[in-house]
């Protein structure tokens, strides 16, 4: 090994670590700034906004889109990679059933969450008091430190 890797990463080492650090920060204090929101929102008796449906739709897509994606790409990279042993080795047709499995799996579960999602936004539009606290009776639950 070079003398040199060791002073090059600990000079480079901030590109990397500095971007992080600005963006869990960023992630933090935007997730703190949502949270307060939708605690005035509850306060006031003001419909859910619409940016955490977004949010939500946003995995769903994932799911449904990104894993057949990913499962397609593996297999193909299984068969441009893989060597046969043999004439009759079928090691590419294995990867690429299970990529057509997976992807077809990926896709109705992504189609199963994307319907629920829909019917949770149309609840939460026909009845924009439903994002509120649940009301309850104190009495009704023990708590250990009225006991003494």
């Amino acid at each position: 090994m070079s003398v040199l890797v060791i002073p090059l990463a600990a000079i480079l080492m901030p590109l990397v670590l500095v971007p992080t650090t600005l963006f869990m920060k960023h992630r933090h204090k935007r997730r703190e700034w949502e949270h307060l929101e939708r605690m005035m929102a509850m306060e006031e008796r003001l419909p859910a906004s619409s940016v955490q449906a977004l949010g939500r739709a946003r995995g769903v897509a994932a799911i449904g889109a990104g894993v057949p994606i990913v499962s397609v790409f593996a297999a193909w990279l299984t068969t441009i990679t893989y060597q046969p042993v043999s004439f009759d080795d079928s090691v590419p047709g294995i990867a690429w059933g299970s990529a057509a499995v997976i992807s077809i799996c990926a896709m109705f579960t992504g189609l199963l969450l994307a319907r629920m999602h829909v019917r949770a936004v149309k609840e939460m539009d026909a009845d924009p008091t439903r994002n509120e606290k649940p009301v309850f009776d104190p009495d009704a639950f023990d708590v250990v430190s009225r006991r003494g």
